[in-house]
């Protein structure tokens, strides 16, 4: 059995979503449902088609008659599963989807960021570079933590993850299916601010970073639940070993005092704080658990509550057309990111200068795909090209190449075929 530390784990609700995740009372308020429940308790639940948002803008007519409050129920829902490196997060993420019938969603990667849909690494042209125009990544970062672009790497790492929690919410919406997510945003400050203390970031640019980060956040919904991992310093190095990722093990980035940090952020700081919005429920995993009583304790919480209560107000809704502008941001989310956007001139650090912008513009002309959208370029083999027109395929994610995107198009079609 694992053992359960209740960082105050919170009963909460929302006064918005019961039955549906949004049902508007005489009182126009929106109301849900209080208990996630496993798949063996929902076999005769009615299944409403999505809505594929994939191919499909929420345009007015959609926004009139779409049944969107009718297609949600008690596990439309965002689950985060945190913890330290090696953790085993992407294991439990993966079979508490299963178990809830929700769609996990793999931790977005730099891979994804760097790699362009022809196959192309951008990375690659690093040699040709100078070092403040060249990529960062998690491994140029474990393996030299004080190279120009590491700042820089933190700001990505942030907004790829920002940019995947769009899309969850945007399923969640869409479909009416949870999403799990094997960490979110809202805890990448925990690893800014070890970086800060270590040493790698300047406090001037956390400072920035905290600012951008706090701008994102105001069109977001907070996670309904977080689940977090808890492994001693000694157990993660350990676990890192036995992973066997070179740039990690070889890494003295990941020394004990640094992953205390994490640590010491992650619960005095981080789910300090995010146990007045969010249930907490926390798990020695270092000899990893029982998985069917974390499911039993996620079935137990609540998450109905009145108004006055702070528990999951981000999901309080005054109206269903509330909800509907929530969704409608999500679909647009070139104008998310450009919400935070903006030049600090103290941290240019976070910046290309003109100079480097103009290096890497003329790098770029030499990667296979750059000159023309995917699909247009004769010399990588694109056919038909006169006659082509663009895919009526409307996720588009800061990543050329996100895996999320593959998943949520198959679980789109599952959805679909249940619905039948």
């Amino acid at each position: 059995m694992a053992s359960l530390a209740r960082v105050g784990i919170a009963r909460f609700g929302y006064n918005n979503f019961t039955r549906q995740l949004c049902k508007v009372t005489a009182t126009s308020n929106v109301t849900q449902l209080a208990f996630i429940t496993q798949k063996a308790k929902r076999l005769n639940r009615r299944r409403i088609p999505p809505f594929d948002y994939l191919h499909k803008k929420y345009g007015f007519w959609a926004q009139l008659f779409d049944p969107m409050v009718d297609r949600c129920d008690e596990n439309s829902k965002i689950i985060v599963v945190d913890g330290p490196i090696a953790a085993g997060k992407s294991k439990v993420a993966a079979k508490l989807a299963e178990e809830f019938e929700m769609v996990y969603l793999p931790p977005p990667t730099f891979d994804e960021y760097y790699i362009n849909e022809y196959g192309y690494d951008i990375r690659t042209l690093d040699d040709r570079l100078s070092e403040g125009s060249q990529s960062c990544d998690v491994q140029k970062f474990l393996t030299n933590p004080y190279h120009t672009n590491v700042p820089m790497f933190q700001f990505h790492y942030f907004q790829i993850k920002f940019d995947q929690y769009i899309t969850a919410l945007l399923h969640l919406l869409s479909t009416g299916q949870g999403v799990v997510l094997n960490r979110s945003f809202y805890s990448d400050y925990v690893f800014a601010r070890a970086m800060t203390n270590a040493g790698y970031m300047r406090p001037e640019a956390l400072k920035f970073y905290n600012d951008v980060v706090n701008i994102a956040k105001l069109e977001m919904l907070r996670p309904h639940l977080i689940v977090y991992l808890d492994i001693p310093v000694d157990a993660v190095k350990e676990k890192i070993k036995k992973r066997g990722i070179p740039y990690e093990v070889n890494s003295k980035v990941l020394s004990s005092e640094y992953l205390q940090d994490i640590e010491n952020i992650y619960k005095l700081d981080y789910l300090k704080n995010i146990v007045s919005h969010s249930h907490v429920l926390v798990y020695d995993w270092m000899n990893e658990g029982d998985i069917s009583s974390m499911i039993e304790d996620i079935e137990a919480l609540n998450f109905d509550y009145d108004k006055p209560i702070k528990k999951i107000s981000d999901w309080r809704f005054e109206s269903v057309q509330d909800l509907r502008t929530k969704r409608k941001h999500c679909e647009n989310r070139y104008y998310l990111h450009l919400d935070y956007w903006r030049n600090e001139y103290s941290v240019p650090e976070l910046h290309y200068t003109a100079a480097q912008d103009e290096e890497i513009h003329e790098a770029m002309k030499m990667v296979p795909g750059f000159t023309y959208a995917k699909g247009f370029n004769r010399m990588l083999g694109d056919k038909n090209i006169l006659w082509k027109k663009d895919p009526a395929f409307y996720l588009k994610t800061l990543r050329p190449t996100a895996r999320e995107v593959d998943v949520v198009a198959e679980e789109m079609k599952k959805l679909k075929v249940a619905s039948m």
